[in-house]
């Protein structure tokens, strides 16, 4: 035990900051700066850099190119907080703070995230305020604040007084003054670093330290040389549970909100050790746009607030100022950010006397994912590791969760294109011999991501599932049972669309019988030998019809015309019209030239249509033969069922990643589709 106190203990030092306790004099500092002027960046340049100090990478999406944050992918958690398939909106938040970090007019504004309810802006908030923390420890993003030495004042019983709102030490500097060396930084800045903005420190000390300032003004009459002297300049950690530099804000009752939870208010204690109510020694600045100095403001619900103190932000906004109770102004430096829902949203947009406050408003859209495989990766960072303790989840749990989820989400877009061709679309996916305008698709409805279902409510019900499961394998039928059995409980469905959502689980639920089908098919009817000579046989027919020849019969020698028969139960398998064959078959042709060109061997499982094709007609040859009604029977003793169910059991564990328990139910299922088909068969 010892011992792992020792390893524990010489961890923690080695992670600390190595300039954490240093004590530096303030003409250390400015040779400090003009090293490295980035040491007096802005809240927003350090927030911005930050973010883009951890790389960046485009990709292209239905055409348009896209660039993707990694500091999104949550580098500080192991992905608990990565947030997946709203690249685009984060683009646009970052966009601001790159127009703020270079003065362009957003860094006087509230950056207000705004869509339904669970859409990650909490999460953007949070990744946000750890990642300046995180930042702020290294030396990339080191920032340093100062303390004055008052103890030769018999009224200063503690010697040593921090800054109270942690500011800048250049600011000491008479601004004039300030603004000269400014200059000078910012052309080492230019040359060292390349930037792309310029530093500046605006504003006056804090009422506290323009105290302390102009009273050894006057002890030292006007020397600022002997009055620097007693400055002591200190690393600056920011540190959202310390409350430094990082602050956090949620609205409380109406009837209990005060204004100094913002700005800071009056310490009576020290009214009567310092005898005055307009001492700024007995102002206490403990309000959360004092905390946020240097760093972040992030506002829960923000429009929640009554309307007198939104007031607050006008200037804190536009001046970088803030005006307490019997307090002079306080100059802040401080990236305000906000959340909010459409209904706070529109309410306070319509009221005519919150002008100025929504002129001073970013809004940014944070809608809700519309991509299946991005909102499945929602559900794997729940489910994964020891929560799930144990438990299988069968494939296609999730993402038919995830298909249902973004079902909702979308506006019906009519015509020859479903819902379901839609959300395949937008997830990259393409309609077999179709061509869809996308981005008219997309157009066309401007206000998807904004209704539907939360993720959250999905993910509440997967838990449920997992709680109720006796078998130890979650599956998604289960799964999509929970979805519809608790719609009518859940306090935050709109109840004007729960027949509409049943519908739509329907839907989902006709698409994974057809997915579970198609991997049953292809354990029974993927036989490489008997794939090979299909594809063969199909292949040389094609040929033959292309080129207007005759097929050998290799039995019997014999040459008969191309078996349009056989090319076209092999087509209709997977929806070729006979308007389309012509085009189909010249594609294979064109796939097997390209592959002998390169010189390589032809192989029908490389071409995906193809492949489709030929297992569906192999199934379709074979199923008649299996005797499912039997197969699916626990009472059933024939050896045979049970070694072909157990040889196919196999191949789905492992080509597909089910286990004993769901490949059992997915054969039972599909055989139970077959036995079904088949009985209509025999009564029609």
């Amino acid at each position: 035990m010892v011992h792992a106190v020792r390893e524990i203990a010489l961890k923690l030092k080695k992670e600390q900051v190595r300039d954490k306790y240093k004590a530096i004099r303030f003409d250390e500092y400015l040779e400090m700066i003009r090293e490295d002027p980035r040491l007096i960046r802005s809240s927003y340049q350090r927030l911005y850099d930050m973010i883009i100090s951890h790389g960046t990478h485009s990709y292209k999406r239905d055409g348009k190119e896209i660039t993707h944050y990694r500091f999104f992918d949550d580098p500080f958690g192991e992905g608990e907080d990565a947030i997946y398939g709203i690249d685009e909106a984060l683009k646009n938040v970052v966009d601001i703070f790159e127009g703020a970090a270079k003065g362009l007019g957003p860094d006087r504004r509230i950056i207000l995230l705004h869509g339904p309810v669970a859409t990650a802006k909490s999460t953007i908030g949070r990744l946000l305020r750890r990642g300046l923390e995180e930042y702020s420890r290294t030396d990339d993003g080191r920032l340093y604040t100062f303390e004055w030495d008052v103890s030769n004042f018999n009224d200063e019983p503690l010697g040593i007084v921090p800054c109270p709102i942690f500011e800048e030490p250049l600011k000491l500097f008479p601004q004039v003054d300030r603004r000269e060396l400014l200059v000078s930084l910012n052309q080492i800045f230019k040359e060292q670093y390349q930037a792309q903005y310029e530093l500046d420190v605006e504003g006056e000390l804090c009422p506290k330290c323009r105290f302390y300032f102009n009273r050894l003004m006057k002890h030292y009459d006007d020397d600022l040389e002997s009055i620097l002297k007693h400055i002591t300049v200190r690393r600056l950690m920011l540190s959202e549970p310390d409350r430094r530099g990082i602050a956090t804000f949620e609205p409380k009752d109406k009837k209990n909100q005060d204004e100094e939870e913002l700005t800071g208010g009056m310490n009576w204690r020290l009214v009567q050790v310092y005898g005055s109510d307009s001492d700024p020694r007995a102002f206490n600045y403990d309000g959360e746009l004092c905390v946020a100095n240097r760093g972040l403001f992030d506002g829960e619900e923000l429009l929640k607030l009554q309307e007198e103190f939104l007031y607050d932000f006008l200037h804190a906004t536009q001046e970088h100022v803030i005006k307490p109770k019997k307090n002079p102004r306080i100059c802040i430096d401080t990236v305000i950010l906000g959340r909010t829902n459409n209904p706070e949203y529109k309410r306070v947009k319509a009221n005519e006397k919150m002008e100025a406050f929504n002129d001073r408003t970013r809004k940014v859209d944070i809608p809700y994912v519309l991509r299946k495989s991005d909102e499945r990766k929602i559900y794997e960072k729940f489910f994964q590791g020891p929560r799930v303790g144990g438990k299988h989840i069968a494939p296609h749990t999730l993402e038919m969760a995830a298909l249902w989820a973004i079902l909702t989400r979308m506006e019906d877009p009519g015509g020859d294109v479903t819902l379901l061709q839609k959300a395949k679309l937008y997830d990259g996916e393409s309609i077999p011999n179709r061509t869809v305008d996308l981005q008219k698709l997309r157009e066309e409805a401007r206000e998807e991501g904004f209704f539907g279902v939360s993720p959250r409510y999905v993910i509440d019900m997967i838990s449920k599932a997992f709680v109720n499961d006796r078998e130890g394998c979650i599956n998604p039928y289960r799964v999509l049972a929970m979805l519809e059995d608790n719609l009518r409980h859940n306090s935050a469905m709109d109840e004007n669309h729960l027949d509409e959502y049943k519908e739509l689980l329907e839907i989902v639920r006709d698409e994974l019988s057809e997915i579970s089908q198609e991997e049953v098919r292809r354990v029974i009817s993927h036989d490489p030998r008997e794939l090979q000579e299909v594809g063969q046989k199909f292949l040389d027919h094609v040929m033959a019809y292309l080129n207007d020849e005759k097929v050998e019969d290799k039995y019997t020698g014999e040459e008969k015309e191309p078996d349009e028969e056989f090319m076209r139960t092999m087509e209709k398998q997977i929806g070729i019209t006979e308007a389309q064959k012509d085009d189909f078959r010249q594609e294979i042709a064109n796939w097997i030239s390209e592959r002998a060109r390169k010189g390589e061997s032809f192989n029908p499982e490389d071409n995906d249509r193809l492949r489709r094709a030929m297992e569906k007609k192999l199934w379709e040859d074979k199923k008649h033969n299996i005797n499912f009604s039997a197969m699916v029977s626990d009472k059933s003793t024939d050896p045979e069922h049970k070694r072909r169910k157990g040889s196919w059991i196999e191949r789905l564990k492992s080509e597909f990643g089910y286990c004993d328990v769901c490949a059992e139910n997915v054969i039972d299922h599909a055989g139970a589709e077959v036995a079904r088909e088949e009985l209509q068969r025999r009564e029609r």
